[in-house]
């Protein structure tokens, strides 16, 4: 540490104490890691009455306080700290935010404090001030000048520090009276928003029920309530209670719902059907009616389609991460590039070494090809179609998982069917996916476990197709993790970016095939990609 960033290295052995005081103890614990970490020992406290104790009892080399606190502002403080001899000439530093202007730094000068630290200028003024004081009085142990402590004048100080109490009050009432206007303002606006809605609602084809709390009945239902929940009129007066369950499965209580209060619910229709509903309760206009009109709507579509403008916004904020990325990454993948490729020219052709190399090349070309591709993903760019033999794509693969299986002592079982029909497909493309799944499967399994890759043609597909069959025999997934493995931004590994299952869903779905993981009946995970062969992919394209 020089001397220009914290205390005197005559110092460093007998670290200064400054006393922190701040009425939020969040901005002490700020202060109090960046002084630390400039070799001063803190004292704090979020009371400037126990700061007037402190500074008496213990030696402090410095007060560092905040100017607007409850009870006892800044100024107050260090007018009372000045009072007492143990601590008059100890440096004074005001640290504020809110006493801005000129004729609050002067008054703070009149009664002795060293110096006027704004908070809007951050914290580094604010250490150059503590560490300007620290070698100005304890460098040298050298005695406060005569000048150091101001001369007080009690009167002048009371009329000086009320005024300006005035002032910001005066400033704080301003400022409360318009966020008043403003919030009148808004809530004007929300009412006439909350009316607009609700005639709108109710003159529009939703679904009312009308639920006595006092009976624990259904008694009366709309039209369109009795069609959402597949009931002829005749059945209604069966119907006492409708079958609403929340997030977790769990039954509502509509009887007990508040009254305004809006939420969604899944409805189980007479015939079993499952539908997504936004359900609001409202009371009968009539004075101790113990009815309420429970207003429900449909959402199953408008859910769905909410969920995928969901996905796609996930997959627009992907392709920006991509694309500011990509820069830092070619740089210095250029750089490995080049390297490798000059050492491929100085190995003789028969070294051992030369494949190796080879390797790496091949690698940082596919890693170049990874990033095309997820750029390419973001601007939602169709695949380049060719006519591809799915095994000779996993053969290529597996060629860079030799060292993650021998990391970890994993055997890989390939077991490629005979006479498959091409796939209409982006080699490179598949092959992302397919290293995704493989590295998926390699880190579920347990040391020295088996991952088996499956290719076949499809048995329960209507059209013909080509399966791919990944299978662990790791513990499996839990069911809050396997409804949401296509989401992204969401994963169980230490440092994962929980993007790769979602991309490859993206890359399956433009090519127009499918992509499911399941648990194994009998243990571990099988994820299951479908192809269309080049046939049926045609005609889905031409489609």
């Amino acid at each position: 540490m020089n001397a220009d960033s914290g205390q005197s290295s005559a110092l460093r052995h007998d670290p200064l104490t400054v006393l922190l005081v701040d009425d939020i103890q969040e901005n002490i614990d700020l202060l109090q890691d960046i002084l630390e970490e400039q070799g001063y020992r803190i004292v704090s406290t979020v009371s400037p009455l126990e700061a007037l104790k402190i500074a008496q009892g213990t030696k402090v080399h410095m007060i560092v306080a905040d100017a607007m606190m409850p009870k006892m502002d800044g100024l107050e403080l260090c007018k009372h700290i000045r009072r007492h001899d143990a601590c008059a000439t100890t440096p004074f530093i005001i640290y504020t935010g809110n006493y801005v202007d000129q004729e609050d730094e002067d008054l703070a000068r009149s009664i002795g404090v060293d110096r006027y630290v704004m908070k809007f200028a951050g914290t580094q003024p604010l250490v150059d001030a503590i560490n300007e004081l620290a070698r100005s009085r304890y460098e040298h142990e050298s005695a406060p000048s005569a000048g150091t402590v101001a001369s007080i004048d009690d009167r002048d100080f009371l009329e000086r520090h009320h005024g300006l109490m005035t002032k910001k009050l005066e400033e704080k009432m301003i400022e409360l009276e318009l966020y008043a206007k403003t919030l009148e303002q808004k809530n004007r606006e929300l009412i006439i928003s909350e009316k607009r809605y609700r005639s709108l609602f109710e003159n529009a084809s939703v679904a009312i029920f009308v639920a006595d709390s006092r009976q624990r009945r259904i008694v009366d239902a709309n039209r369109q309530a009795l069609a959402l929940l597949r009931c002829a009129p005749h059945e209604f007066p069966e119907v006492l209670d409708i079958p609403f369950r929340n997030a977790n499965g769990e039954p509502i209580d509509i009887f007990a719902l508040q009254r305004s209060a809006t939420q969604e619910a899944t409805l189980i229709t007479r015939s079993g059907e499952r539908l997504d509903v936004d359900m609001s309760a409202g009371p009968v206009d009539q004075p101790n009616d113990t009815r309420v009109m429970l207003f429900v709507r449909d959402i199953t579509e408008s859910k769905r389609i909410r969920d995928h403008l969901l996905q796609t916004e996930k997959m627009a904020l992907m392709g920006r991460l991509a694309a500011g990325i990509a820069h830092e990454i070619r740089n210095p993948l250029a750089g490995i590039q080049l390297n490798l490729q000059y050492l491929s020219m100085k190995v003789p052709v028969d070294s051992p070494d030369l494949q190796s190399i080879e390797a790496g090349l091949e690698g940082t070309q596919r890693i170049q090809q990874v990033i095309d591709d997820t750029l390419g993903l973001a601007r939602v760019a169709p695949p380049t179609l060719q006519e591809v033999s799915i095994n000779e794509v996993i053969e290529r693969s597996l060629r860079y998982l030799a060292a993650p299986l021998r990391q970890k002592g994993v055997t890989l079982d390939a077991q490629f069917g005979s006479h498959l029909p091409p796939v209409w497909m982006d080699a490179k493309q598949i092959q992302q996916v397919l290293l995704n799944l493989l590295q998926n499967a390699i880190d579920a399994s347990p040391v020295e476990g088996v991952v088996t890759v499956t290719t076949l043609l499809c048995p329960e597909c209507a059209d013909p197709s080509v399966q791919v069959i990944v299978r662990d025999r790791g513990p499996g997934l839990a069911p809050d993790i396997a409804q949401h493995l296509f989401d992204g931004f969401r994963t169980t590994k230490e440092g994962g970016t929980g993007l790769g299952l979602m991309l490859s869903k993206f890359i399956i779905d433009r090519h127009h095939g499918q992509i499911s993981i399941a648990n194994a009946p009998d243990g571990g995970t099988v994820a299951s990609i479908v192809f269309p062969t080049t046939q049926s992919a045609r005609t889905t394209t031409n489609a």
